[in-house]
């Protein structure tokens, strides 16, 4: 078997950009034009991990509300003209140690993405702190028919990434950056290794996950995966 990793796939909101706050004040906008609210501790609590039609479509079932496909479309469509406009606004920063993190492992391994965001959110963002051109594979929610936490995002990136360096990668020989727990589980249900970073979570709601960090700091990284090719 080859070193381990041979490639790195990263989640987007909450672990290479602070988005999560741009994506909540987009859901309370659009929300607040159907007189429906939705506290922070809800969004955090409940919502997180998946794609704008999953929180519209949960929202909804918990309060016990009809969402027909008119409404939901006029949702998503309004979510992503706010959340670009807060984009273009630069209401998000990348977290602490990504920069870093991300450049020295793209140095020696194949990167990847796969979010629940749209494809032009994601390259925006990037663009936005520096890192477009570390990931020349993006998995984006509507490249899914199903979306997170099933793990067939993650699994059709590992095989873009096995195209892309002409290759055969196997879950098990990818390392999996996310925050949300319930993906961590599904993730490594299929094979995955995982390393949770404690953006969105504490750390003791992640111990589900192979290895957990406070930030992606290089230096702390090091400390839980010694033998990682972090460029530091």
């Amino acid at each position: 078997m080859s070193a381990w990793p041979i490639t790195i796939l990263f989640d987007f909101d909450g672990v290479i950009v602070n988005s999560e706050p741009l994506h909540l004040l987009a859901f309370q906008e659009v929300l607040q034009e159907h007189k429906i609210s939705l506290e922070e501790e809800e969004y955090y609590l409940d919502l997180i991990g998946f794609d704008d039609r999953g929180v519209f479509e949960n929202l909804y079932l918990n309060r016990r509300l009809k969402l027909d496909p008119k409404t939901l479309l006029s949702l998503l469509t309004r979510k992503g003209e706010m959340t670009m406009e807060l984009i273009s606004r630069r209401k998000y920063h990348a977290l602490p140690g990504v920069e870093e993190f991300v450049r020295g492992l793209w140095r020696h391994y194949p990167l990847a993405i796969c979010s629940g965001a749209r494809r032009m959110e994601i390259e925006a963002m990037l663009e936005g702190v520096s890192l477009r051109d570390c990931f020349p594979t993006i998995v984006a929610a509507e490249d899914v028919k199903i979306a997170k936490p099933d793990p067939s995002g993650y699994l059709l990136a590992t095989s873009l990434v096995g195209d892309l360096i002409q290759k055969h990668i196997r879950p098990a020989e990818a390392l999996i950056v996310e925050d949300a727990p319930t993906v961590i589980e599904s993730v490594r249900k299929a094979g995955f290794k995982t390393l949770a970073v404690a953006t969105s979570y504490p750390a003791e709601k992640l111990d589900g996950a192979d290895y957990v960090v406070k930030t992606l700091r290089p230096e702390e990284v090091a400390l839980k995966i010694p033998h990682l090719r972090l460029g530091i």
